[in-house]
């Protein structure tokens, strides 16, 4: 919405405009006291009836100007509010409630206008998220589905004509696609609760330090079977002033991508350092990096630049971590180019910073 400071907002009903019409009023009305005053007494009754009618007359004009101003001022602007909430009902998000006065010039019918016109641009954009993500959500479905009843018809049609060794891999695959959509499905919940609140931070001191380094051997099975050489520099005694469990989430995010991204033989770093009013953590990989439209999109539930990776993850991961550090106060971003791999940043500002805030 359009705001203009230092400007007086116009009433939508002129009350000059209609205390103007009334003093025209009573001038034309009392006119004929003003000519003939001294006649007055000498009217006959005659007369009196035509200065009633006078009277009548220029009182209708009154109530025909007013109405027309009401019609004009009030009326039509609301007849256009109405006609166009109704295509909002029936799902146009696309109406757009051009303003009656020019920006100095707003009035309350102005003001509401655009209000309208902020709110179907808000409903628009969140029903296309809606679509978007019921879309995404029957996309990730759909895939695993398709392998679980794939291999579980193979095994019920031919049950005789397997080995068990390869019985034993189409049920590990089954097992392994159940497994997926089981995370989509947590990871589903988990976003939306801390999305809409329903999981509230619980801020206290911890040692970031101690954290990090537990991360990152939880992660030991998969740079040794990858053959990943880990780089690992934290500094000692980061203490946090932060949500402790939730942002485990995001370190456990933010290592499961770089490891998962970086080929065997090339390295993966954590680094951890104090800075200005805060604490910044870097989690860098070196895998084949990012395009710009994958960077700018890197955060977006269900967005995954790397369809050859897609079977490894469902695109929430990030958009997980980005809620919870911005949940922080902190922040999140990116650098990457195509070809030498991606690093992460997070900071977390100081206890004292949120204290004075």
């Amino acid at each position: 919405m359009k705001l203009f400071l230092g400007k007086q907002k116009q009433r939508n009903v002129s009350i000059a405009g209609y205390l103007g019409t009334l003093v025209a009023f009573v001038f034309f009305a009392t006119l004929p006291v003003f000519l003939y005053g001294e006649h007055m007494k000498n009217i006959e009754n005659s007369y009196l009836k035509w200065y009633v009618l006078y009277w009548i007359l220029v009182a209708a004009i009154f109530i025909a100007i007013v109405s027309y101003q009401k019609h004009i001022s009030f009326d039509v602007p609301v007849e256009r509010l109405s006609k166009a909430a109704k295509k909002v009902a029936k799902g146009n998000f696309s109406v757009y409630l051009k303003p009656i006065h020019s920006p100095e010039n707003y009035s309350e019918i102005d003001d509401l206008f655009e209000n309208f016109n902020t709110m179907v641009a808000e409903l628009g954009s969140t029903e296309t998220l809606k679509n978007d993500f019921v879309a995404n959500v029957s996309h990730e479905f759909k895939a695993p589905l398709a392998v679980i009843k794939s291999y579980a018809n193979v095994l019920q049609s031919n049950p005789d004509n397997l080995d068990s060794e390869v019985s034993s891999q189409y049920i590990q695959t089954i097992i392994d696609e159940t497994d997926q959509m089981a995370s989509l499905v947590t990871n589903i919940l988990k976003l939306n609760k801390i999305e809409n609140q329903v999981i509230q931070p619980t801020f206290t001191t911890y040692d970031l330090s101690r954290q990090l380094t537990d991360s990152v051997l939880k992660f030991e099975s998969v740079w040794e079977t990858s053959g990943i050489i880990l780089d690992v520099d934290i500094s000692d005694g980061l203490q946090a002033y932060a949500d402790a469990q939730m942002m485990d989430i995001v370190w456990q995010n933010l290592l499961s991508n770089a490891f998962k991204f970086t080929p065997a033989g090339k390295s993966v770093s954590i680094k951890a350092q104090r800075v200005t009013d805060g604490i910044e953590v870097s989690v860098i990989d070196t895998g084949e990096g990012m395009s710009k439209e994958t960077i700018k999109r890197a955060f977006d539930k269900f967005y995954q630049g790397d369809t050859s990776h897609s079977q490894k993850g469902n695109g929430l991961g990030l958009a997980i971590a980005n809620r919870i550090v911005s949940l922080m106060d902190g922040t999140i971003s990116v650098e990457s180019e195509q070809g030498t791999g991606s690093r992460f940043m997070v900071w977390l500002p100081d206890n004292d910073k949120l204290t004075d805030e």
